[in-house]
């Protein structure tokens, strides 16, 4: 999967050690992403996403970017039921922990990313985020 870190970086204004204090990382680690020798991983990629005003897909060159709706909704029904998984709850209680953590948006418009990642990977980032660890 390509970066468009380096062309978003540039267009904002940022140097490289700039951006990564803003997000909380270290120079070495933009570089490496930025010459394709590390991929970036979920939490540091909605910082980025964030701090340089763009979209999740934006900081990426997806082969296939356009997901359907069933899609999402499929990836949606086992991100849940891993998630379920992971804080020993059910998937109805689950479901709507994510719902009011406001994590739902970010399940269904992170989809290309977190897709590559696995379902086991985005479950305990969520499950974390929810238990606030």
């Amino acid at each position: 999967m390509k970066s468009n870190l380096k062309e978003l970086r540039l267009k904002r204004g940022f140097s490289q050690n700039s951006l990564a204090e803003a997000v909380g990382t270290t120079k070495r680690t933009i570089y490496a992403i930025e010459s394709k020798n590390q991929d970036i991983r979920i939490s540091l990629a909605y910082k980025l996403a964030e701090k340089l005003g763009c979209s999740m897909d934006d900081l990426y060159a997806f082969e296939n970017k356009t997901a359907t709706t069933a899609d999402k909704a499929m990836w949606y029904v086992h991100v849940v039921r891993y998630v379920a998984e992971e804080l020993g709850k059910t998937v109805k209680d689950t479901a709507i922990l994510l719902e009011q953590s406001g994590l739902v948006e970010r399940v269904i418009t992170g989809y290309p990313v977190w897709h590559t990642q696995g379902y086991e990977y985005m479950a305990e980032m969520l499950a974390a985020e929810i238990q606030g660890d």
